[in-house]
């Protein structure tokens, strides 16, 4: 199995020993092998015959990871970058980094809770930076991920809107990225084949499907490293307005901010996003839909807010 990395993301001569691939016909070809350097010829080669891709092994993403990580800061104050190529690095590296830590035991969570906070510091500097995180996040690509994408997407839209509305400490909007980044958690202890299925669940698929919140928040809560706002939104992300939603069938202020505004993200993302069964909606439809089909789900003010910030 191979990820995909960006050929943005590697320093020339810095590249530890992993080894690099290339898509050729739909097959992935050995471009350089884990003894060899990576050098700045090797990039403006890829560069010039317009590949913006490489991949390396499933088995090397955990040391490509570390790499990026480690490297980031120079990369975000390369001055040779473009602002939305810096995002696009940026992003992108979330969301491998994302799945590396989905795909491991929960334990790893734990163990590995400094660079959760690192990845989120890095996002929040980037919100408040920016003019925009709409094209980046745009550009991130599924490649069947679409878990890790999504959790990236909101994480940085929840993160973006309590900056746009509300005056908070960093610790506090430090939770409210912990907490809309594993808002989906739970959804890794769900059948993939009800997360993909194409058609109407059936009421036994969808009452298996809305334990998620719950699964994902008694999971996190046993590793005693969440704040209990960022629980809140791993529990109650899919709470409604009008008391419709789940677990617990909440109402208007009965639910907590951060929750409201992970609800409006997560919808948002998930109709913007490439499935495996449909393709992205523009943000014009999906906010026709909420605003429409999905009329009482949200917090009107949040969502207007929400609107506003995509313009």
């Amino acid at each position: 199995m191979y990820r995909m990395i960006q050929l943005e993301s590697l320093i020339p001569e810095t590249l530890p020993g992993v080894s690099l691939f290339i898509n050729h016909g739909g097959n992935h070809v050995l471009y350089k092998n884990q003894t060899h350097s990576f050098t700045q010829t090797d990039k403006e080669r890829l560069i010039d015959n317009n590949v913006k891709f490489l991949f390396v092994k499933a088995v090397d993403m955990s040391t490509y990871n570390q790499y990026v990580e480690s490297n980031l800061a120079a990369l975000m104050n390369d001055e040779n970058l473009e602002p939305l190529a810096k995002q696009n690095m940026l992003y992108q590296a979330s969301v491998n980094y994302v799945q590396e830590i989905f795909d491991s035991p929960a334990v790893s969570i734990k163990q590995n809770v400094d660079r959760c906070r690192n990845l989120i510091q890095n996002i929040l500097n980037d919100v408040m930076s920016s003019d925009g995180v709409m094209p980046a996040l745009s550009s991130l690509v599924d490649h069947n991920a679409y878990t890790y994408v999504h959790s990236v997407q909101v994480a940085t839209y929840s993160i973006s809107l309590h900056v746009k509305a509300f005056d908070l400490s960093r610790d506090e909007l430090m939770d409210v990225g912990i907490g809309s980044l594993f808002h989906d958690y739970g959804k890794l202890y769900i059948p993939r084949v009800l997360l993909e299925k194409p058609g109407k669940l059936s009421a036994a698929e969808f009452t298996e499907v809305k334990k998620h919140p719950v699964y994902g928040y008694s999971t996190l809560k046993d590793l005693d490293i969440f704040t209990p706002v960022a629980l809140g939104i791993v529990k109650h992300h899919h709470e409604k307005e009008n008391g419709n939603g789940y677990p617990d069938g909440l109402s208007s202020y009965d639910i907590a901010r951060s929750s409201k505004i992970t609800a409006i993200t997560d919808v948002f993302s998930a109709l913007t996003t490439n499935r495996s069964y449909r393709q992205a909606l523009s943000k014009e439809s999906a906010m026709e839909i909420m605003y429409g089909e999905m009329d009482g789900s949200f917090d009107m003010q949040y969502l207007n807010t929400f609107r506003d910030s995509l313009n």
